[in-house]
Parts: C-alpha cells; structure tokens; sequence
C-alpha cells in the first residue's frame, strides 16, 4: 500500500480514486455531491457545476462552488470499516480557493475519529494559494481494531460568524489517504 506525504494533495486524491475503482480499502474519495453542504441545494448560495481538473480527473468532477453565504457549514462522513487497521490515515477537503476569496476570518476544521475522539483547529484560506487544487488538513487518526464504537468517521468545515458574506470557494470533495510524516 503506497503512503504520501501529508501536503500532496493531488497524489492523496489520485490514490483515493484508485482505491475507488480497484475496490481497495487503502483510501476513500468523498465528492462534493456526497458531502452535506448547508444551503448546498439552493441556488441563491450554492451552484453545482462539472469543472475539470486534469491533475487528478480526465474526467468532470461535479464541484459546489460558492456564491455567497454567511452559514458556511460542510460536513462530511465515512465508514471506517471500510479502511485497513493499523494504518494512519489523513482527512482532506479538496477546494479551490478564487482570487475573489472573502471569509473574513478563519475556518473551523473538526474531525472526530472512530473512537469518539475530536480535534479541531482554524485555518485562515485567505494566506492560501489561489486558483489551484488546497488540501484542508483536517487531521489525522489510526484506524484501529473493532472497539464497540460507532467506526465512523467524521469531518467538518465550518464558518459559522454568520455576520458576514463568504465567497469564492469551489469544493471539490475529501480525501481520506494513508499518510506518513
């Protein structure tokens, strides 16, 4: 099983495609379409569209990109027991960050591990490259064995002053990967 390290991106998204279509349990691809996304399915907040990313995809990926929104709130989830034991994996968000990009403040990343545990910190998107593929480290665990928990994991992506306007944010989906340091 081949490991990346933690800030490629594109090779953590590629090897969670693999993953997908060899029907291996070595990473996981989440789309945009499988997140939930608050106001994701009114179009006054929201537009869905297929945009290409030749780095990762011969193939439109359909991608949410933001219009504007004051209560931006992602949340994504998956089923650990679909992935190898023992093994450190990484959560991602793949997003696209416009050089129009306003969120006034940082964003909340939160992951909360198969055991029950939570971490979380802020990431500021606008010190952020733009107009290219960003993965969002949201954090990291172990998948261990079976421990009479819920086995699942989950992830968010929050902004939630819900005083000002946010724009300029494309999300393509998550990546959930074996990493190494």
């Amino acid at each position: 099983m081949a490991q990346v390290k933690r800030d490629d991106i594109v090779s953590l998204w590629t090897q969670g495609v693999q993953a997908v279509k060899d029907k291996s349990s070595c990473a996981a691809v989440i789309t945009a379409k499988e997140l939930s996304i608050v106001w994701g399915s009114d179009s006054r907040y929201w537009k869905w569209v297929f945009k290409t990313y030749p780095m990762i995809s011969c193939e439109a990926l359909e991608v949410a990109e933001l219009i504007e929104v004051c209560w931006l709130e992602i949340d994504g989830k998956y089923s650990a027991i679909n992935l190898i034991k023992g093994v450190n994996y990484g959560v991602y968000f793949v997003v696209e960050l416009s050089d129009n990009l306003c969120m006034n403040g940082p964003v909340t990343l939160k992951l909360t591990c198969p055991n029950g545990t939570t971490e979380e910190h802020k990431e500021y998107l606008e010190t952020m490259p733009k107009n290219t593929l960003v993965g969002l480290r949201v954090g990291e665990f172990c998948d261990t064995a079976a421990c009479g928990c819920e086995n699942t994991v989950k992830f968010s992506m929050n902004g939630c002053d819900g005083t000002t306007w946010k724009t300029g944010l494309t999300v393509i989906g998550a990546v959930i990967a074996p990493v190494i340091c």
